[in-house]
């Protein structure tokens, strides 16, 4: 009996020293550092790929006072004009404002046969960010197994009025 105490008191010992002077965690890869190093192109599916965006906020009379949530389009295309692989496929949408990060999940909402040869998904209810900012914005792409993060820079959320 006294030696389970021991064999706790060994084990606790032993894993806080693991976090000292040790290996340390890989950095968070929904930071707003590490998403704003993500490539602006990137191969899966055996094609280059490359995003294109369109991001605004709704300020018709209909919408509250200070408008609706963002809505994002991310349209993903080949260099080449072909269609994107059917093994790609967006998983996350990331938007990075500053040091501010929203995500949410990527919607194929209409079909890859009325959007070819773009691959095109949608994110809703974003932020009330802007109009008229500019933001970064990254999917995440998954090809199997593989994770890749594809990136568009710079890109203005405008404004329905």
């Amino acid at each position: 009996m006294r030696r389970r105490p021991i064999l706790w008191m060994t084990l606790f010992v032993t894993l806080g020293a693991c976090g000292k002077g040790g290996a340390t965690a890989p950095a968070d890869p929904t930071s707003a550092a590490t998403l704003r190093s993500a490539p602006t192109s990137i191969v899966a599916g055996g094609a280059t790929l490359r995003l294109a965006t369109e991001l605004w906020r709704d300020f018709m009379p209909i919408s509250p006072p200070d408008g609706k949530p963002m809505i994002a389009v991310a349209k993903v295309t080949t260099s080449n004009g072909s269609p994107v692989p059917t093994s790609v496929r967006a998983t996350g949408i990331f938007i990075v404002l500053d040091d501010a990060v929203w995500s949410t999940s990527a919607r194929e909402e209409r079909p890859r046969s009325e959007t070819a040869p773009v691959y095109e998904v949608v994110g809703r209810d974003g932020p009330k960010w802007g109009p008229g900012v500019s933001v970064d914005v990254i999917l995440r792409i998954t090809d199997g197994a593989r994770v890749s993060f594809l990136r568009a820079a710079n890109q203005a959320i405008s404004a329905t009025w």
